[in-house]
Order: C-alpha cells, then structure tokens, then sequence
C-alpha cells in the first residue's frame, strides 16, 4: 500500500497526514508524486501506527470482521431456533458466545440436544 493510499483511507489532508507523523508536507507531497521514494521502514511504522489507531484498514481486516458477522449471525439463527426469542436463557448463551465461555459449535451442540428449551 503506498503512502498516497494510507493517506487517503485516513481521509486527512497532506497537511494532517503529514503533521501527524512530523513529516514536512513537502516531501509527503514527493512521496506521492513519486519524486522521492520513502524508505521502507518508515512506510512499514506508519502503516502500522494508522492501523493500530483504527485509522487504516487492509483486506485482511475486513474479511476477518465479515467472518465476525458471519459468525455472529449464525449464533443468534441458532439461539432464535432454540430458545422462546431473546428471554433470560437467550441472553445467557448469548453472552457466553460473546464472552468466548462457548463456541458456535458448542453451542450448536446444545441446540440439537434441546438444552436451551430445558427439555
């Protein structure tokens, strides 16, 4: 990812951008007109700082959050399933999930034993 990118995911300004990390505006500028290359390491720290502070996000992250939510779905269609809706015993499991106390698997477990219908 070039400097140019990281900048504008962050959506800040040459000057911001370049502010943020005490870089003269300037040779930020050089660095995205390609008149000077930054060296690797420094492109490696900013890339990480900005992903650090939320600030940048690669493909990895957003498959790994996509992953997230696929995951969260499948839990509430399995506890909606298996349980009377979002009552006590839903939220308990709900919260286990969450709290990693269990997994999806586990959970799946239970549901085909009918444990969070008590029977």
């Amino acid at each position: 990812m070039s400097i140019r990118e990281m900048r504008l995911q962050t959506k800040l300004s040459q000057s911001k951008f370049a502010a943020m990390f005490d870089i003269p505006v300037s040779t930020l500028r050089d660095w995205e007109q390609g008149r000077r290359t930054p060296p690797a390491y420094v492109l490696k720290m900013i890339k990480t700082i900005l992903h650090e502070n939320g600030l940048l996000n690669d493909n990895s992250y957003i498959e790994a959050c996509e992953l997230r939510k696929k995951n969260v779905e499948s839990a509430l269609a399995v506890l909606f399933s298996a349980t009377n809706g979002p009552d006590e015993a839903f939220m308990d499991v709900l919260q286990a999930y969450i709290s990693g106390e269990i997994t999806l698997e586990e959970m799946e477990a239970n549901v085909d034993h009918l444990v969070y219908l008590g029977v």
